[in-house]
């Protein structure tokens, strides 16, 4: 048996009807006899073995009772595989067939975290749109090659034992990526972006759920920059009670991603006013980071993350 170059963590919280799609795009790999798979999911029963396919260097399932964190399911999918590469892989992420090979490939550099460019999955919805360039309008579209501060979060591949240290830590990190990536760069790890690798990732498309998505991100925001910039309480209170030009500020960082990928005017106008309001609800969030803290928001964040299909 082959030697797996990259293992693939593939967190299944809802058994094989949750990764079916996702599997189909890892079976199409060119690289899929270099690849092991792990899959975790509640109960090995959950998992049909023989329908993942045996075109791959290896498959196995992890069995982690009732998953209600992703990144603590995807820390036990890493702490099962073998391959010196391992790449994270969400159920809703559906890679075209150079991904894996591309992946390795970059690897052979000296990144201890390679990620790929990322493209809209579901892009006639204007929700699905706003949510993708909020999240992935950075990693899309004619995107360079090279070094960077910020990979795809849950879609990204790491040098493996680059990450052994973090023990127990690593399920909370995976929750906030952002997080494990900036400790990597703090230890003085480099993070590297390769557009060879491309994946397309659904996006939640429901308004509801969208804003209500927006405002706990915005409170993780908050509390990750006063964290960062070390502000006292009356500092952050100030930036609280600035939040209603949070908006503006957003959307001139944003405008010349959305020149770049080539969006054009009339798709931006149809977006608009959803962006607006999710950058308004966005910042009210943020303004509620400063002032109380994150609270639950990574909890809540939760459905939203292994029940995709609920909200998209």
């Amino acid at each position: 048996m082959t030697s797996p170059a990259l293992s693939v963590v593939v967190v299944a919280p809802n058994g094989m009807a949750s990764i079916e799609r996702t599997m189909r795009h890892l079976r199409s790999q060119s690289a899929r006899c270099l690849m092991e798979i792990i899959v975790v999911a509640p109960s090995a029963e959950a998992i049909e073995v023989g329908v993942l396919g045996d075109d791959f260097a290896a498959v196995r399932v992890v069995a982690a009772g009732p998953i209600q964190r992703r990144g603590a399911a995807a820390a036990r999918g890493i702490e099962a595989s073998t391959a010196r590469i391992v790449a994270l892989l969400e159920d809703h992420s559906y890679p075209e067939p150079e991904w894996a090979a591309a992946l390795i490939s970059a690897h052979s550099g000296p990144w201890t975290a390679v990620g790929p460019a990322v493209e809209n999955a579901n892009p006639a919805s204007v929700m699905s749109c706003v949510n993708f360039i909020l999240a992935y309008v950075a990693f899309s579209g004619a995107v360079p090659a090279g070094e960077r501060t910020a990979l795809p979060w849950h879609n990204s591949a790491y040098k493996r034992d680059t990450l052994a240290p973090f023990g127990e830590r690593l399920g909370e990190l995976l929750e906030w990526e952002a997080d494990l990536q900036d400790e990597l760069r703090a230890g003085g790890h480099a993070l590297y972006l390769e557009p060879a690798a491309r994946t397309h990732h659904m996006n939640v498309t429901r308004m509801r759920a969208s804003l209500q998505l927006a405002f706990q991100r915005g409170r993780m925001i908050g509390v990750r920059r006063a964290r960062r910039q070390a502000w006292p309480r009356w500092r952050q209170g100030v930036q609280a009670a600035a939040f209603p030009i949070f908006p503006l500020l957003q959307l001139r960082h944003l405008a010349p991603q959305l020149r770049r990928i080539g969006l054009g005017a009339g798709r931006t106008l149809r977006i608009m006013p959803g962006l607006m309001l999710t950058l308004v609800v966005l910042a009210v969030g943020e303004a509620a980071g400063y002032l109380g803290g994150a609270g639950d928001a990574i909890a809540k964040m939760q459905d939203y993350e292994l029940h995709r299909g609920k909200h998209a």
